[in-house]
């Protein structure tokens, strides 16, 4: 019998997190580990400038991108939130939004609707509210260890999905001023795009290739630090063209990749000798050159390469 998974939904208080909010919060934690418990939320607001409900959002979403975890009593930065902190406290670099959309979008716990929507969702074409919500309840069903999530959860996850990736001006009818809309940074990716305004629905798109560091396609197949140091065997050398086109986790699905974009960006990491591409008798598979690298590795190459 298949073991059933653990799966969160709803737990970002409706907000998409926003510019600047997941460096504020590492550096704040960096000064105080405990700042984002909710024993000191009142403190948590003064100091960041935020509201009850958006300290929350902030704490999940840190959590969700894999930068901070929760102890008993406080948060501790992870090595990936350190390298952020030291070399993008600000979180400008489009490498660094790329590898924090990979985390989340690689979140089957914490972020659980980010998962399905990425890299169980198989929409070609364009798709609605309805379309993502029953095929999440389908695959709830299926895998989580509880079989019946509210609609309304689901039907919140996929509108802060909407908010993550799309500008609010893409999505609203209303004139905003410029200074009242602060969208999330991951809406630069352009990973998603509205169809119709007037049907409410939407579509997914393809990484922009000019967008999109040779790097960070690597970047989700390698394990972090963590997950290495648990790995009692040697990392696989070899990993499947199919596999990175079509598995979970993997960059096509993380970045919407079809199979020309992918080699297009495989071809640029073997001139940079990070991989080697064996298409001879069938095999079609990538050598990696290094398989210990790791995320922090990854990223700490990226932030060299752009000096």
């Amino acid at each position: 019998m298949e073991e059933k998974l653990k799966m969160k939904f709803k737990a970002h208080q409706t907000f998409a997190f926003r510019k600047g909010w997941l460096g504020k919060g590492l550096r704040a934690v960096s000064d105080n580990q405990a700042i984002l418990m909710p024993s000191n939320s009142k403190n948590a607001m003064d100091e960041l400038g935020l509201g009850a409900n958006q300290v929350v959002s902030m704490r999940y979403w840190l959590e969700a991108a894999g930068l901070i975890r929760k102890r008993s009593k406080d948060h501790v930065i992870e090595r990936l939130g350190q390298i952020i902190l030291e070399r993008d406290p600000y979180i400008e670099e489009i490498g660094t939004l790329w590898a924090i959309h990979c985390n989340i979008a690689s979140a089957m716990t914490m972020a659980s609707a980010w998962y399905f929507f990425f890299n169980e969702f198989h929409a070609a074409g364009a798709f609605d509210k309805d379309a993502f919500t029953h095929a999440l309840e389908r695959y709830i069903f299926l895998h989580n260890d509880k079989p019946k999530v509210a609609l309304t959860s689901l039907e919140s996850d996929f509108s802060c999905i909407i908010n993550t990736y799309i500008p609010r001006e893409r999505t609203s009818n209303k004139r905003h001023s410029p200074e009242s809309i602060i969208d999330c940074p991951l809406s630069e990716l352009g990973l998603m795009d509205v169809e119709s305004r007037a049907a409410k629905t939407y579509r997914k798109k393809p990484a922009n290739l000019g967008m999109l560091p040779s790097l960070l396609v690597l970047y989700p197949t390698c394990p972090t630090e963590n997950q290495l140091k648990k790995t009692e065997s040697n990392p696989e050398r070899e990993i499947k063209l199919e596999a990175l086109l079509n598995a979970a986790y993997g960059p096509g699905r993380i970045y919407n990749l079809d199979s020309v974009a992918l080699l297009t960006k495989l071809y640029e990491l073997e001139s940079d000798e990070k991989l080697r591409i064996n298409r001879t008798a069938g095999l079609d598979v990538v050598r990696l050159a290094d398989p210990r690298m790791t995320k922090e590795d990854c990223l700490c190459e990226y932030y060299d390469w752009i000096g």
